[in-house]
């Protein structure tokens, strides 16, 4: 990665919210105070409740918050891109590749006074690829990981089976937490229900369905080094508090039943903003922005040109400010614009144009149109099948129902499906779909190997992340050049541009973290490897 994205990725967490450029939140004055100890914090999250805490085995987006405040990571993600010492001090990477040896910090016990070591450190990489975790993000971002070997008690030797060049980047993300050795050996099974970490912050209990609450570690004194003090954490305790409704989230807030909310509703985004008593902070999730992925191995989109047609149909621009009331950034391509690696020289490709969209699908061959206006090629309509769950996300359900609209105008009937959960999963994994939804954020444009890899097509054996099921011989072979590169950037354009040829997806917008909180809130900030609330350094000012 060169210093530019990185420079880039620092600017749009740490400075797009209305805190200081160092991403936290100020008082209501200038005069930030001095910090102090106590107090209750009350987070309000949206109602993406992780169904594990296990950070290894969670994939909502809600995940680094409830599990972050337990979980140190190996290495810190500074706000400049740089990789930083955490519970790893130093680290030496060989020539090839191929190996890394971790030299780890002393003096550091998880919770349960279990130590932390070589093996420790050797455990929590086995608990991840361990199919018994059934990780959905930590086998896949660390799956070149081959083996790994004790040199002495604070040094670990990695092996990898191929060149990974982010491998230290998501090392640094919060799934990628350490837990408790002991735990993961001895009691595995209650790592979802009760993790056990070294963090600030120690797991105390789950409500389902309500909350979650931490106590203070009052023995913690290995804080990443771009903390703003060292010793505890300055809070006694924190709850996270589920709040699925918009207005729920927001009224909680505006009446002081919480002190702050994870992704403000963008109707609210401005009142937060005109509201002197409160403060503002947010940040574009890098990764891949969300989009409504394409199903290349079936008709009607094994064929580009009607893949092609439909992104020209949709008028994204006009949804997006629609749905978002204003808030939200269209995305200009397959990674977000925060993401490490992203080509800011094909911004703008993507056009809204009803005429070429008509075009393209002359060319596939759909020139006859049935009574109600739909394509038809030898007798049979254009029809593509979008399943989704019944709980499908508001915001997104308006998405689907204009690109719907916009389909029909150009003659594609694209019929929103409801099927029950467990159908829904077994469509999915048999690729028994046409359009599918969602996002992937991560710290590095890898994102596009995970998403777009012919080897992440799921199989029998395995569960993939290739949901467009594209298979390109082009762009596989960028993405695994990336992979291996010492400055992929080159490599990454390339595999953006191929991307917007081949069309596999929709990309919709990139996903901001808007988090509004009372301005006695203060000291918040983001982790800047995954853009999420980050309490070690917050206190209450009251």
């Amino acid at each position: 990665m060169t210093k530019t994205p990185l420079a880039a990725l620092a600017l749009a967490l740490l400075l797009a919210g209305c805190g200081s450029a160092a991403g936290t939140s100020g008082g209501t004055n200038d005069d930030p105070g001095t910090p102090k100890s106590g107090g209750t914090l009350i987070l309000g999250e949206n109602g993406q409740e992780p169904p594990c805490l296990d950070p290894h085995g969670n994939a909502s987006s809600d995940g680094p918050v409830t599990t972050v405040p337990v979980a140190d990571s190996l290495v810190w993600f500074d706000a400049d891109g740089t990789i930083q010492p955490w519970l790893a001090e130093s680290w030496e990477v060989s020539d090839d590749g191929l190996t890394y040896t971790f030299k780890l910090r002393k003096g550091v016990r998880f919770h349960d006074g279990a130590a932390w070591n070589a093996e420790a450190l050797k455990t929590n990489f086995e608990h991840m690829r361990d199919p018994a975790t059934k990780s959905p993000l930590a086998a896949s971002y660390i799956a070149p990981y081959k083996d790994a070997k004790v040199l002495d008690e604070y040094t670990l030797q990695v092996r990898l089976r191929s060149p990974y060049r982010p491998f230290l980047d998501i090392l640094a993300q919060g799934y990628l937490g350490m837990i408790s050795p002991k735990q993961i050996k001895e009691a595995p099974e209650s790592i979802c229900t009760h993790p056990i970490g070294s963090g600030p912050f120690i797991f105390e209990k789950w409500t389902k369905g309500q909350s979650i609450t931490y106590r203070k570690n009052p023995d913690y004194n290995w804080g990443p080094k771009s903390a703003k003090h060292t010793g505890p954490a300055y809070l006694d305790r924190l709850e996270i508090r589920f709040l699925a409704e918009d207005g729920t989230r927001y009224n909680a807030l505006a009446s002081g039943e919480v002190h702050a909310i994870d992704f403000t509703p963008p109707q609210n985004v401005e009142d937060v903003k005109a509201n002197p008593g409160l403060g503002f902070l947010t940040a574009i999730r890098p990764g891949h922005p969300m989009s409504f992925w394409l199903n290349t191995s079936r008709p009607p989109f094994d064929d580009v040109r009607v893949r092609r047609a439909l992104l020209a149909a949709v008028d994204r621009e006009a949804i997006i400010k629609g749905i978002s009331f204003g808030q939200y950034q269209v995305a200009q391509g397959f990674v977000t614009t925060s993401t490490p690696g992203y080509a800011q020289g094909l911004s703008g490709s993507i056009k809204h144009d009803e005429t070429l969209a008509n075009k393209l699908l002359d060319e596939a061959g759909w020139t006859a149109r049935d009574k109600d206006g739909i394509r038809l090629k030898n007798g049979k309509r254009l029809t593509a099948y979008f399943p989704i769950a019944a709980n499908f996300p508001a915001q997104r359900m308006q998405i689907a129902v204009q690109t719907q609209a916009a389909a029909r105008k150009i003659g594609l009937d694209i019929q929103i499906q409801t099927p029950p959960e467990q159908e829904l999963t077994d469509r999915s994994i048999k690729g028994d779909y046409d359009l599918s939804s969602g996002l992937w954020a991560t710290n590095t444009a890898d994102v596009l190997w995970i998403q777009y890899s012919s080897k992440n097509i799921t199989t029998p054996e395995r569960r993939g992340q290739n949901v467009a099921r594209l298979k390109d011989a082009q762009l596989d072979e960028l993405l695994e050049q990336a992979r291996a590169a010492k400055d992929p950037t080159e490599l990454y354009n390339k595999a953006q541009a191929r991307l917007l040829e081949l069309v596999p997806a929709i990309p919709f917008y990139d996903d901001p973290r808007p988090v509004a909180y009372q301005k006695k809130v203060r000291d918040l900030a983001f982790t800047p490897a995954y853009p999420s609330p980050y309490f070690y350094d917050t206190w209450l000012d009251e």
